[in-house]
């Protein structure tokens, strides 16, 4: 089965589609990062909503990372002004957050712990039907927020999901202008994000022929234009931008896997692109050891960049992440806190919903050792 449910607007100055999809509401509330309020996005957006004859309230001090803490502190203000629409203007840190406050805005009868995908092995209640409109304008080129069914949030420094078709966006706007402003550090680990969702959604047990075609695409555009993204040009950060809606598509439907289910544990430890493109080297050579399938798919994505094998693949991402100046797991923390907490982080790991999805069912002590030899750089 393939499905979207976002409409995507896209190309140079489509922000200014905002004013349009406006129409026909009264209330307005913008969620936005602090860059995009720096930038005068925010602004812009703000007058784009005035434009349309809506009343709009902006709220631009969100935290670099979503968690339940920071719901339970913004959702009165929601509540108090009661909005019709609600637009998430930056990076997937808040497009979830966004995503996560219409579910409490929208059913305030529920809680944290009873929707959320605490592990694979419970089953959430569903989510009801959610009335409010959402409209995603991703500011970096990472999470594929502004198309997927998930809000990943933290608890407890460890991220779970919750997951339904109602909090994926109804319109995203992917304005190029917008991840021009990325830091080239938040350009790379955003960029290396899509490449690990191209790579993990094509290699799925649920990937399909259209899944498929969308990873490819992330992969190759990633693979090309990234290097030139981290150093700011024009053209490869609006190529890079579209290629993370792409990857976020292909997830979407296909899923993702070990390497997720393990950098969401270890989310305390840096950035979530970061980690993933840490881990990914890993976890390919686990699932190539152990599974004709992945090694298969991993050979087709290397010929589709030009090259033979799983094997070479995985060469080409170790060489990428070198070309980058992706650090090592010990620049990012010291060893004795790491191996104090290895091991709940890989029976953590291994009871994410993603590792259903994974090529090989992996053992938590297979997983503690893949930590370890993240850790140690073999």
């Amino acid at each position: 089965m393939f499905w979207l449910k976002t409409r995507l607007i896209e190309g140079e100055g489509s922000l200014g589609r905002l004013s349009k999809e406006v129409r026909g509401h009264e209330r307005v509330l913008i969620l936005a990062s602090r860059s995009m309020k720096r930038h005068g996005f925010l602004s812009e957006a703000e007058d784009y909503v005035k434009e349309a004859g809506a009343e709009v309230f902006s709220i631009a001090d969100l935290p670099a990372e979503p968690s339940v803490e920071v719901i339970e502190e913004f959702l009165p203000k929601v509540r108090e002004f009661e909005p019709d629409l609600l637009v998430a203007m930056g990076g997937g840190s808040v497009i979830d957050t966004t995503k996560a406050l219409k579910v409490f805005y929208d059913a305030p009868e529920l809680n944290f712990e009873e929707i959320a995908f605490i592990d694979r092995f419970s089953k959430p209640k569903p989510v009801p039907k959610l009335r409010t409109r959402l409209i995603a304008i991703p500011s970096t080129s990472g999470a594929g927020s502004e198309v997927s069914g998930a809000s990943v949030l933290k608890k407890g420094g460890v991220k779970y999901n919750i997951v339904t078709p109602e909090i994926a966006p109804d319109v995203a706007i992917l304005d190029p202008r917008l991840p021009r402003t990325m830091p080239a550090e938040v350009a790379r680990n955003s960029g290396l994000d899509v490449l690990v969702h191209g790579i993990e959604a094509y290699t799925t047990k649920v990937a399909n022929p259209f899944s498929d075609a969308m990873a490819i695409k992330a992969i190759k555009t990633v693979y090309r234009w990234l290097p030139l993204s981290v150093r700011g040009d024009e053209d490869a950060r609006g190529r890079v931008h579209y290629a993370a809606t792409m990857a976020g598509i292909a997830f979407l439907n296909a899923r993702l896997g070990l390497c997720h289910a393990m950098s969401h544990k270890a989310a305390w430890i840096g950035p979530h692109g970061l980690l993933n493109a840490i881990f990914l080297p890993y976890v390919m050579e686990f699932n190539a050891e152990r599974s004709d399938y992945a090694r298969k798919r991993y050979a087709e994505i290397a010929r589709e960049l030009g090259f033979q094998t799983a094997k070479d693949l995985i060469e080409v991402v170790r060489e990428l992440n070198e070309m980058l100046g992706v650090p090592g797991l010990r620049e990012l923390v010291d060893e004795e806190t790491f191996v104090e907490r290895v091991e709940e982080m890989a029976e953590k790991a291994y009871r994410d919903g993603l590792v259903a999805f994974n090529p090989v069912e992996p053992k938590p002590e297979e997983i503690r050792e893949l930590y370890l030899r993240a850790y140690r750089g073999e």
